[in-house]
């Protein structure tokens, strides 16, 4: 074979497989439409969506926020027999000389009237550690010496009586001055005292002044709305505390005994002085806790007695025993004079020439 017989291409008889190539002569078929149940099935496929994100966002917010700001869930008091005195647990110290005692219903604040050195109320937290104090106006330019305190329920003001000046100065939870409570008709050599609130927010305040010494009750403007002890002569009232019935507890130190009043200010009970089982010597501080237990700080008698109303029967007391006895050991008291109750079963007692609180608790 010559030269010119050679074909161009030697692989074009070369055998093999020959790839197909797509017709483009005809045209690809479109897709169909959707029908309407198909639509319909997109749309609340897309709506479910939507929702389940707004849940998890709403959950994710939530948890971040309990996180952040949660409380702790209070746990229920176990029910505390009537009958039963509570035991010493600790003692507060760094006042001197304290005699009247309010505490918060919590117990995170605990306020104590200090009669020795600095004449100011003392500050302290629920674990006993002083926390501030409470000083008097340094406008008045007197001799002060606080004795009583009590809490406000509506407003958590601080309440103080200051003997020497017959004033009650206000203060706000930290200690700050407010301002000196005035009544809308001011009395004449007004000598409050003992003090306490309802919990409606009316104060009562047990007044020394003219001849015949008597409970005070003011509302909310400061106008009197009514009196105790006109009935049966009062001789330096020192404590003042109310029950949930609406009774009004005071104790008559210079006679030496308990009036139990009614809402109507009629005396429905009575605890006199003695030496027996339940009477008192020189009765002084007095609170009437959630349980319906009546505390009576008996001075000379060195000790705080007890004493429970029997729901059936406002008008008598029941005594079942005295806390503490005299002494400086733990548990034992030297002249004490104010005493508070908290809201968690604990007791609070002003051990005033111990120079200390003790807290007592069931």
């Amino acid at each position: 074979m010559t030269a010119s017989e050679l074909p161009l291409d030697r692989h074009a008889d070369a055998p093999g497989p020959v790839a197909d190539l797509p017709d483009t002569g005809e045209d690809l078929p479109a897709p169909e439409a959707d029908t309407p149940d198909e639509e319909k099935r997109r749309r609340r496929r897309a709506i479910v969506l939507f929702l389940l994100i707004g849940l998890l966002a709403g959950l994710i917010l939530l948890t971040i926020w309990y996180l952040l700001f949660r409380q702790p869930i209070p746990l229920p008091l176990p029910v505390i027999p009537d009958t039963k005195l509570p035991a010493y647990s600790t003692s507060m110290y760094g006042v001197s000389g304290p005699l009247g005692i309010a505490t918060t219903p919590d117990g995170s604040r605990v306020y104590v009237a200090q009669s020795e050195g600095d004449k100011v109320v003392v500050m302290f937290d629920a674990g006993g550690n002083k926390i501030g104090t409470m000083a008097p106006p340094p406008e008045t330019g007197a001799e002060h010496l606080p004795v009583y305190v009590a809490i406000d329920p509506l407003t958590a003001e601080v309440y103080v009586t200051d003997r020497p000046t017959g004033s009650i100065y206000i203060y706000d939870r930290d200690g700050r001055y407010q301002r000196t409570y005035t009544p809308a008709e001011p009395v004449i050599g007004w000598q409050p005292l003992g003090v306490a609130f309802d919990a409606a927010g009316l104060l009562y305040v047990t007044d020394l002044s003219g001849p015949s010494p008597q409970v005070e009750v003011f509302d909310r403007a400061g106008t009197k709305v009514r009196t105790f002890a006109e009935s049966d002569a009062l001789s330096f009232p020192n404590g003042v505390a109310l029950d949930s019935a609406g009774n009004t507890y005071v104790t008559d130190s210079n006679n030496g005994r308990l009036l139990v009043y009614d809402a109507a200010g009629e005396i429905v009970a009575r605890v006199g002085r003695g030496a027996g089982n339940g009477k008192l010597g020189l009765p002084r501080g007095i609170v009437v806790d959630a349980g319906g237990r009546v505390f009576i700080v008996d001075t000379s008698g060195q000790g705080v007695a007890v004493y429970h109303t029997p729901s059936a029967d406002q008008s008598r007391l029941d005594f079942f025993g005295v806390m503490g006895t005299p002494g400086v050991g733990d548990g034992q008291f030297a002249f004490p004079n104010g005493v508070a109750a908290d809201g968690r079963g604990r007791v609070y007692v002003t051990d005033t020439v111990n120079d200390r609180v003790q807290v007592w608790s069931y």
